[in-house]
C-alpha cells in the first residue's frame, strides 16, 4: 500500500452550491476515514487549500478515492507519493477501561 499526500486549492469565490455541499462532504470525508481510505484531512485556516493523506495501491486508485467526495468537481489535485507518514495518536493505542 502507497500513501499519498494531495494537496488542492478552495475556490476563492466559492458558489451557494459549493457551500450547500459542505454536509455530504463532511459525511463522504467521516466515511472515507473510517474505512482507512483516507488517514487524515486538514483545511488551512485562511481556507483557501485542503491536505489529504490517502492510502492506496497507486495514484490512480488515489484519484478514484477522490472521485467519491461531493466536493470533487471543485478541486484539481496535486500528488505527492509519501515514504511514511506519522501522526501522534497512531503512536499508543487506545485506553481501555473496561
Amino acid at each position: 500500500m502507497k500513501i499519498f499526500m494531495v494537496e488542492t486549492r478552495v475556490p476563492p469565490e466559492p458558489t451557494a452550491e459549493f457551500f450547500s455541499l459542505i454536509p455530504s462532504q463532511r459525511q463522504k470525508i467521516a466515511e472515507l476515514m473510517a474505512k482507512k481510505k483516507i488517514l487524515s484531512y486538514s483545511f488551512s485556516a485562511d481556507r483557501s487549500k485542503l491536505w489529504i493523506i490517502i492510502s492506496a495501491e497507486s495514484e490512480s486508485e488515489a484519484r478514484d478515492i477522490l472521485t467519491q467526495q461531493p466536493m470533487d468537481k471543485y478541486f484539481d489535485y496535486y500528488f505527492n507519493e509519501l515514504m511514511f507518514h506519522e501522526m501522534s495518536n497512531n503512536i499508543f493505542p487506545a485506553v481501555s477501561l473496561n
